[in-house]
């Protein structure tokens, strides 16, 4: 059918950091194979990684359709976090952001997207108690999702709710809640498969080439990847990952079809507070459709970290730091005048002498000629690289790291920017080091987060970026 629905591009982002040891007693011998969580650096929220993800393939998000975050973590409560993301990434006032809470917001912001209303981004940060059991069977990621037909199209999809108390937070908690698995496990059992088979049905299909199956309870997501004939693939990437909440349906699908060849069919099944199925054909196009590095890729990219860092980074280990005050908050006025700046990461170009400035001003900081004379546009720096041109470590930093570095960098194309570094060790950066921008939060003071761009090593591949304007 020319109307049917699909997804038209997706990407998936996962954080540099994964955690497999969280031993408090470094005597007591490791647990040889157990599994391996995500882990989403201190300076990184829902927010940021939605923007990671979404940078990649949300840029031409018309006017009309809606942006969705879905989370179970979001910085703010009755603030729109989705907001945030939609001025990261320059989007068209237009777009409608909203946000998605719930564990079962994942599949449902997939199915919106599926159904061609939305743009989506499923994002998660999990957090238990130290030494949990399932500790390091949680993690952080996100994934995001464009509607139409390239990657793949929507052969049917069903739905099942079911009232099960299985995992629940209340307001002003931190951590979840969880009940005996062995009790949700049957009831999640029964509504997954029931509504697998309807949604094959409905697509005249007996099998599928892929079986992804996403679930908050291992034991109902074990069952049902046997009884449904899965192959164990989307297993192997939750043992790396952990279950990542709302994220983890959308992580998994894209993990599937980053593999996927075209005109396989997949059978995508998400076990939370009840059930939610789709089945989908692979699209000819669904090579180009992938934004940013693939699953696998990411996964072999990550950097190992440490129990305690991980307990400072999650403000579960209160450790004394440096006596210096706390970084002052933003206001609210100056945040929404230089939105441009903050948010989008814009400087201006000089019509008179073609330079860029940063910040962006009304006088050219290379000719002196003011913005009226010099009709001074827009630049979006978010894209491009930059190379480092001195570093400084600051050793009195608020943040939860003993030290940080901050760069000054040149950016490929024009432009200069001052920001801290992040995803690598202060010590490990030098002159020359190419890197790329990446969206963070910088501090919280007085209930008010700060974002703004960080540097973090640019990939291999980096290549110079090209000039936009008008900040897209």
């Amino acid at each position: 059918m020319p109307d049917q629905p699909g997804i038209d591009a997706y990407a998936a982002y996962l954080p540099a950091y994964a955690l497999d040891d969280n031993r408090l007693d470094p005597t007591v011998p490791p647990r040889a194979g157990g599994p391996t969580r995500s882990v989403a650096g201190y300076d990184e929220d829902t927010v940021t990684m939605a923007v990671e993800a979404l940078r990649h393939i949300a840029a031409d998000t018309p006017a009309g359709r809606h942006l969705l975050l879905a989370t179970t973590s979001a910085p703010y409560e009755a603030k729109t976090s989705a907001g945030v993301a939609h001025e990261a990434l320059g989007l068209d006032p237009g777009v409608t952001a909203l946000d998605l809470r719930g564990h079962r917001a994942g599949a449902s912001a997939l199915d919106l997207v599926l159904r061609g209303v939305a743009t989506a981004a499923l994002a998660d940060v999990r957090t238990t108690r130290p030494g949990a059991p399932d500790e390091l069977a949680q993690g952080d990621a996100a994934a995001a999702f464009v509607g139409g037909r390239r990657a793949a199209v929507l052969l049917a999809r069903a739905g099942h709710t079911s009232e099960v108390l299985d995992r629940w937070r209340l307001p002003g908690e931190r951590h979840d809640r969880v009940w005996d698995e062995r009790f949700t496990a049957e009831i999640l059992v029964a509504a997954g498969l029931d509504t697998a088979r309807r949604a094959l049905a409905e697509a005249s299909l007996d099998t599928v080439d892929q079986v992804v199956v996403s679930s908050s309870n291992v034991r109902a997501a074990t069952t049902l990847r046997r009884a449904l004939g899965g192959t164990g693939q989307d297993a192997t990437i939750e043992r790396a990952t952990g279950f990542t909440g709302v994220a983890h349906p959308g992580l998994l699908l894209a993990a599937a079809l980053d593999e996927a060849q075209p005109g396989q069919t997949i059978l995508l099944l998400s076990a939370t507070e009840g059930a939610d199925a789709f089945v989908l054909r692979v699209g000819d196009g669904v090579r180009a459709a992938r934004g940013g590095p693939a699953v696998r890729a990411q996964l072999a990219a990550r950097q190992r970290l440490g129990y305690g860092r991980y307990l400072r980074w999650r403000g579960l280990l209160d450790v004394q730091g440096p006596a210096r005050p706390a970084a002052p908050a933003p206001a609210a006025p100056p945040m929404h005048r230089r939105a441009g700046w903050k948010y989008r990461l814009e400087g201006s170009r000089c019509d008179a002498c073609g330079r860029v400035t940063t910040p962006p001003g009304r006088v050219c900081a290379s000719c002196g000629i003011a913005g009226s004379d010099a009709a001074t546009g827009k630049v979006s720096l978010r894209e491009r690289t930059a190379r480092v041109v001195s570093v400084t470590r600051d050793h009195l930093t608020t943040m939860p790291e003993p030290e940080v570095a901050i760069v000054v960098a040149d950016v490929d194309g024009g432009g200069r920017l001052s920001a801290y570094a992040t995803d690598v060790a202060p010590g490990d950066v030098v002159v020359g080091m190419p890197m790329t921008p990446t969206f963070r939060r910088l501090w919280t003071t007085d209930s008010i987060h700060n974002y703004f761009w960080k540097l973090r090593p640019a990939p291999a591949d980096a290549a110079p970026g090209k000039d936009t304007a008008d900040g897209q």
